[in-house]
């Protein structure tokens, strides 16, 4: 019988990032996916956070912000539709996360996924295949037997060690496989269920040619300034008074698709969702002459409506859901087959990429490891432990959103608008606020994840930011391509504040001291940074590298994200930190000031894997 160390079934971003992190980590996978074509339905339109981070370190980074999507720039909230001025606006241009990318992408998802499926063909551990429907599941102590029929009907069986639901709220894992063992969503933080209607528009433009009569062409606009007139940059909130809104771009530059998504409240689901639609997002295609000019005075400009292609409407009934347990023995649920959330975050892929990347580097660990028995279970619990934190996190974030989206318009909602005007008109205001909602605040903590692999006492638990570095005059390169460049292991950061720090040999002996085993640290794994303002000469064949200023990244034709911080890196730890202990999910395991503490914490990590 054939087998494989993972199989994940369904090939959405969640499981396809999956397997692109466990097959660049050598950890033979299978993905096996019951359509054979990417669905062209856009569903998700947003990557935020650090799953921007995540998916350079999947590999797609680069296609990103080209193929796949391009930055939303502001998140706009309305009181009304977005002609509206807004009353607040974020700008998130500026690199709050400290991570040295954009931090919110409006994507295609197809092209998201298509630039994933195109990298697996070449990562020789990894194989999609689609057409593939799961039928059966049967547990062994040691291992799984899947059945699955390919797209020609033919039945077949394959072993594996771990068996990944990632396919979404209604696949075979959970709803068949896990349900009857009492593994199911449930409520939890913020419980929340609401219709909307979802539609996907793509605009083309209008030119004199094929809309001669329209009465913009008279004033000198172009079919772009046209188009941007009708639909304004960034993402909006719409706090209508009869049905909020989630309006705006997404997708690549040089591509005109939008999302409207409205609320229908306590309403019957229409019979006719296109026309109701139109009746709801009609009105905000029609502008007063005389914003233009005088000439156009007691007219009304309208978007022409055969411009306009409706390419997906109708209703979805939301949910903010998350399940009781993410595992059952060899089995584990990762996005939407985990959570679910309404739209007014843009946090389900987001999410279940976080999912993805907590997951592999602990299945590649335990794999290479030989994990077993109780070892495993506190490896697995640890896991599931965080990723319910940073879900109730991002839940939080989309309340916030909701709740002000879907506001009223008694007094005390005004008054909240007025403050949020007056806030927004105060020099720096706006700026406070946006650093406080848009920077990196997801910190894990020994309450809510009491098995989570980090030490809080020794400063672990948060998140290390994302710099450019170089050695020499070599190119500049992303930190996380530095320090962890080897995603299957953990690594040890070495903060050279003064010429003394500089000392590989010392730090090399402590590791052998403690036998740490190689699949769980090697010398590759060590990386030193130099902070000490001047030059360091290699040491037993160890160059340091150093932060790269704006100055030095425009010299080498790299432009810089706006707010770029060179110094973002040590200000994450204490000032005494010498050594950090980095997951390869960015986040720090422990931080120490002297060579003693270091081996403290690695004698941590292998009491926690049992090794």
């Amino acid at each position: 019988m054939e087998t494989t160390d993972v199989l994940i079934v369904g090939a959405g971003p969640s499981g396809l990032v999956l397997g692109a992190l466990l097959g660049r980590m050598g950890i033979k996978v299978v993905v096996l996916e019951k359509d054979q074509e990417v669905c062209e339905d856009p569903r998700g339109i947003v990557v935020n956070g650090d799953a921007v981070r995540i998916s350079y370190q999947v590999g797609i980074g680069e296609g990103l912000t080209k193929r796949i999507g391009s930055d939303i720039g502001a998140l706009n909230f309305h009181a009304g539709n977005f002609r509206e001025r807004p009353f607040m606006a974020f700008d998130l241009r500026p690199d709050w996360a400290e991570q040295s990318l954009s931090q919110n992408i409006t994507q295609f998802q197809p092209n998201y996924e298509r630039e994933i499926r195109a990298l697996l063909k070449t990562i020789p551990a990894c194989d999609l295949r689609v057409g593939c429907e799961v039928l059966s599941r049967v547990e062994n102590e040691d291992h799984t037997i899947i059945e699955y029929r390919t797209a020609d009907g033919t039945l077949q069986s394959i072993r594996t060690s771990w068996l990944v639901g990632a396919d979404g709220k209604r696949g075979i894992v959970r709803k068949r496989f896990l349900e009857p063992e009492g593994v199911k969503q449930v409520d939890a933080v913020w419980p929340y269920v609401g219709t909307w209607i979802a539609v996907n528009l793509e605009v083309d433009l209008p030119t004199p040619k094929t809309h001669p009569d329209f009465p913009l062409w008279e004033l000198g606009y172009t079919p772009e300034q046209v188009h941007s007139t009708f639909w304004p940059k960034g993402f909006h909130f719409c706090n209508d008074t009869n049905r909020p809104a989630v309006s705006g771009r997404f997708g690549p530059k040089g591509a005109r698709f939008w999302r409207h998504e409205y609320s229908i409240g306590n309403e019957k689901e229409p019979e006719d969702c296109e026309q109701d639609f139109w009746n709801q997002f009609g009105p905000w295609m029609d502008l007063p002459g005389s914003q233009f000019s005088s000439r156009l005075k007691g007219i009304t400009v309208a978007y022409p409506r055969n411009c306009i292609k409706v390419i997906r409407c109708r209703p979805f009934r939301f949910a903010t859901k998350v399940v009781n347990r993410w595992y059952c023995r060899q089995t584990m649920l990762i996005g939407d087959a985990a959570h679910v959330f309404p739209p007014f975050g843009g946090q389900g892929i987001a999410t279940g990429i976080r999912d993805a990347q907590g997951l592999g580097w602990r299945l590649s660990m335990m794999i290479r490891l030989g994990v077993t028995g109780a070892s495993r279970e506190r490896v697995l619990q640890g896991w599931s432990q965080e990723r319910r934190h940073a879900w109730e996190a991002a839940t939080l974030s989309t309340k916030l959103n909701g709740s002000i989206a879907n506001m009223g318009f008694g007094w005390r909602e005004s008054i909240y608008r007025l403050c949020m005007r007056l806030l927004w008109w105060l020099p720096g205001g706006a700026k406070i606020r946006t650093r406080r909602a848009f920077k990196d605040k997801l910190i894990y903590n020994s309450t809510t994840c009491p098995d989570g692999f980090f030490l809080q006492a020794a400063g672990g638990g948060q998140k290390i930011a994302q710099v450019w570095m170089q050695q020499g005059k070599d190119l500049p390169q992303l930190s996380d391509e530095i320090l962890l460049k080897d995603r299957s292991h953990i690594a040890v950061l070495v903060l050279a504040k003064k010429v003394s720090d500089f000392d590989p040999a010392s730090v090399d002996a402590a590791v052998e001291e403690l036998k740490m085993p190689c699949n769980l640290l090697a010398s590759e794994n060590i990386t030193y940074v130099n902070l000490t303002g001047g030059d360091l000469a290699s040491k037993n064949g160890v160059t340091a590298w150093k932060p790269c200023s704006t100055d030095v990244l425009e010299q080498a034709d790299i432009t810089p994200v706006f707010a770029y911080n060179k110094d973002a890196l040590q200000k994450r730890v204490p000032s005494s930190a010498k050594y950090i202990l980095l997951r390869p999910d960015f986040f720090i395991h422990s931080v120490a000031s002297d060579l003693s503490g270091l081996k403290a914490n690695l004698q941590h990590v292998k009491d926690y894997f049992g090794v």
